[in-house]
């Protein structure tokens, strides 16, 4: 059993017990519902559990009208309980509170069991109802944050990122050798997947707190990591690796090795723009192959200047939120 799995069983477990002790303590008939009730409402996550009880008052409350009228008008009996079950099955598929059906059905059972809707027994049902859906709510307020897992996902991203750098940069200056950017590619692929999902469970999990900010690091990465699949697709067009290359590559390793900061990215343009300027003043090329390959250069260039100008936003984020 995971740890993710026994916290979930434990907390479980303890909600529904302390249901059904709380609903005994105030001699609430049928006590044993209001553990169900909580087993019924605990979510994976807080949001959905606030909106899965929202659904679950309405059938509550669409239970105790259509009760009221069918047993009222119908009797006691099996074929007014039968109607019942249709009814509130219909509206429950309309309403989309599928969820809701189970619980509906076993509070009317209740009422078809003692032959009354008394107030009495009206009472008794929504104390149930209070009880188990309010410990439910109370159990997932407790959910633990995952706010340290997505910083440390953030530090792992950069550091691949990093990596990919530095291995284009070598790529670069040795055309023909074997190198792992395709296996650095695919881990941060899958970082970049498990820090989206991380992030999506701390969103559900703050109902007042806004972290969508993480979200919008996550699109950053992207396209950073769309730079990098471009870099690589470039560099590996070259024929030969020209004077420039050699530049060009120098100046990728030093992206690679320089650490994450707002000014750091200030300073890593301006060496980008010296670079391009130079090369601008450098003579034509002199044949076909020279001319494609410092075209190659140029696009790398371009780049790289997408890629330090969305590391910016990112550095930006990380200095304001984080």
């Amino acid at each position: 059993m995971n740890k993710i799995d026994a916290s979930k069983v434990l907390k479980l477990s303890f909600g529904s017990s302390l249901a059904i002790f709380i609903a005994s303590l105030f001699k609430l008939q049928y006590s044993m519902v209001a553990g169900v009730i909580t087993l019924l409402v605990v979510k994976d996550t807080k949001k959905e559990t606030i909106k899965d009880v929202l659904g679950k008052l309405l059938g509550f409350v669409l239970c105790i009208i259509y009760s009221y009228l069918c047993f009222n008008f119908l009797g006691y009996n099996l074929l007014s309980f039968s109607f019942y079950i249709l009814v509130i099955i219909s509206t429950c598929f309309i309403l989309n509170i599928r969820d809701v059906i189970a619980l509906c059905v076993v509070i009317s059972s209740h009422f078809l069991l003692q032959k009354s809707m008394s107030m009495f027994w009206i009472l008794n049902e929504t104390g149930l109802f209070i009880i188990g859906a309010g410990i439910g709510i109370i159990i997932n307020m407790f959910m633990s944050s995952n706010i340290k897992k997505i910083y440390f996902g953030q530090e792992k991203l950069q550091e691949k990122v990093s990596l990919i750098l530095i291995d284009i940069a070598d790529i670069m200056r040795n055309p023909h050798k074997d190198f792992s950017f395709d296996h650095h590619l695919t881990e941060l692929n899958n970082l970049i997947k498990n820090s989206t999902k991380a992030a999506y469970e701390n969103i559900n999990n703050n109902l007042l707190s806004d972290t969508k900010y993480f979200l919008e690091h996550m699109e950053i990465i992207k396209k950073q990591r769309d730079v990098l699949s471009n870099l690589y697709r470039f560099v590996s067009q070259l024929n030969s690796v020209p004077s420039q290359g050699y530049v060009i590559s120098e100046f990728i390793d030093k992206i690679g090795n320089t650490p994450f900061d707002t000014r750091n990215v200030e300073y890593l343009l301006d060496d980008l723009d010296k670079i391009y300027n130079n090369m601008k003043t450098q003579p034509l090329p002199k044949n076909r192959d020279e001319f494609e390959n410092r075209a190659i250069l140029f696009l790398c260039l371009i780049e790289l200047r997408k890629y330090l100008i969305n590391r910016k936003k990112a550095q930006y984020l990380r200095d304001n939120y984080y």
